[in-house]
């Protein structure tokens, strides 16, 4: 496979690096092997990703978390070039996130199963997009980012339901809709604050609200406004956490109405009162 990967990340949790395919043709990759235990996040694009026997339907969304020394081949579906953060682990460092407890212990204690793929939540993709930012800063929060990174990789360990069937995208899905779905959450990270309406994502996706909801919700497992309700959220409970602005102040800068609509959401989704986040 053709493919520029540079180091943008070097600590004694992981290694991350950006891997931009420069294949121009779809074809079948040679034998290829991953040296360590791996997360890796697809940007853009899709592949199959095949383990002997077994073939990995990877498109943007997914995780794609592989076992070290096993050969793979990767087989390219369209011309859309594929983009991936991967976040390496020495043994030791895999060994300290398992010991956390991780619904993925059938995956580590079956030796048969070489690479599986976890479907990246909301806010799972969100961390990735904050850390994926904070990695191309010329300055980085070393303590920050590492704090991000492991809360990510806890996550992605104890998602739930791994070993569900994802949704089975057609050619004509992957090279036209993945890339409007992907726009369209970049457009939500950035613009959580605002209100935001469904008429309007559909616009930029150029298609009809009934349709891109749809789609939306076949690709991301959440629907719009569900989707960004949990970006307005986590964006919350960061804020929360590592600054000293008022409670209201979060609230409403994070896109809520009233304090009190903030609070109840708050609460159901991370089983605590924002307060009770600081104490």
């Amino acid at each position: 496979m053709e493919a520029e990967i540079k180091t943008i990340y070097q600590s004694p949790i992981c290694t991350v690096q950006n891997f931009l395919c420069q294949c121009k043709e779809c074809t079948t990759s040679g034998v290829e092997q991953t040296g360590h235990f791996s997360m890796a996040y697809i940007r853009k694009g899709s592949f199959g990703f095949k383990v002997y026997r077994n073939e990995l339907e990877a498109y943007s969304g997914l995780f794609l978390i592989c076992k070290p020394g096993f050969d793979h081949r990767v087989r390219h579906i369209h011309d859309v070039p594929d983009q991936c953060t991967i976040f390496s682990f020495a043994a030791n460092s895999v060994a300290t996130l398992t010991q956390h407890g991780s619904t993925l212990d059938w995956f580590f204690r079956d030796p048969d199963i070489h690479a599986i793929l976890v479907k990246a939540t909301p806010e799972m993709e969100l961390m990735h997009q904050l850390i994926f930012n904070e990695l191309h800063k010329p300055r980085q929060q070393h303590l920050w980012l590492e704090q991000m990174m492991t809360e990510l990789f806890l996550k992605i360990i104890s998602a739930e339901d791994e070993r569900r069937l994802f949704p089975s995208l057609s050619n004509k899905q992957k090279i036209h809709y993945l890339p409007a779905i992907e726009t369209i959450k970049t457009f939500m990270y950035d613009n959580y604050a605002t209100n935001v309406k469904l008429s309007e994502l559909a616009a930029m996706a150029h298609m009809s609200p009934f349709h891109f909801s749809r789609l939306f919700k076949k690709m991301t497992t959440a629907a719009p406004y569900e989707y960004l309700t949990h970006i307005r959220l986590k964006q919350a409970q960061l804020q929360l956490m590592y600054s000293r602005n008022t409670v209201t102040d979060i609230a409403f800068s994070t896109g809520f109405n009233s304090l009190e609509h903030f609070s109840a959401s708050y609460k159901k989704h991370y089983g605590k009162s924002p307060l009770a986040t600081r104490s």
